[in-house]
């Protein structure tokens, strides 16, 4: 795994090798953010279910100001810390715990960008997550989102517009942009 592009391009980043990280491809990481725009001007990140920190790495490399990073795992959770000390990454926040606990504790942030790619065990979670951020109001008007779920699930939440909705072998990836409407 590497940063494709931006301040920490052709990094490598450490990863978990077990039954329960499934990270996401260079390929789809590409795809994902070709889809969102290069780069960006600043913006609060979420990676929400960061594994090894890939996906939310690479939206601090291309220019969100700061990220917050949420991972369950105690094993994928020390890799992903040490992929942010290792590209001295000092904008972010990782938090290992649950993602309920971790939307309580920072319900008063609103996030430009917030990555959703969950073990696809717990995919039917995603309708809550989003209902919750919205609810909540963590949402900036225009954000982004990307959902990433299992190739049959079939999730489009109200109050988004699709940008792209793309199928991998195994995932689907649904990259939304918030109305700005309150649910």
């Amino acid at each position: 795994m590497r940063v494709i592009a931006g301040v920490y391009r052709s990094r490598l980043l450490k990863a978990v090798i077990d039954d329960n990280t499934r990270p996401t491809t260079d390929k789809n990481k590409e795809m994902v953010f070709n889809s969102l725009g290069q780069f960006f001007n600043g913006g609060i990140v979420l990676d929400l279910f960061a594994g090894t920190g890939s996906l939310g790495i690479e939206a601090l490399s291309r220019g969100m100001k700061y990220g917050y990073f949420c991972e369950l795992s105690p094993n994928t959770y020390e890799c992903l810390k040490d992929n942010i000390k290792n590209l001295k990454i000092e904008n972010a926040t990782t938090y290992n715990g649950d993602f309920k606990a971790f939307l309580k504790k920072y319900d008063n942030i609103k996030f430009d960008l917030v990555l959703l790619d969950p073990p696809y065990k717990i995919s039917e979670e995603l309708p809550g997550i989003v209902k919750y951020l919205l609810i909540k109001d963590m949402l900036k008007k225009d954000a982004l989102m990307v959902l990433e779920t299992p190739r049959d699930m079939e999730f489009i939440p109200e109050g988004f517009d699709v940008i792209k909705n793309k199928f991998g072998a195994a995932s689907r990836f649904v990259i939304l942009k918030y109305k700005g409407e309150r649910k």
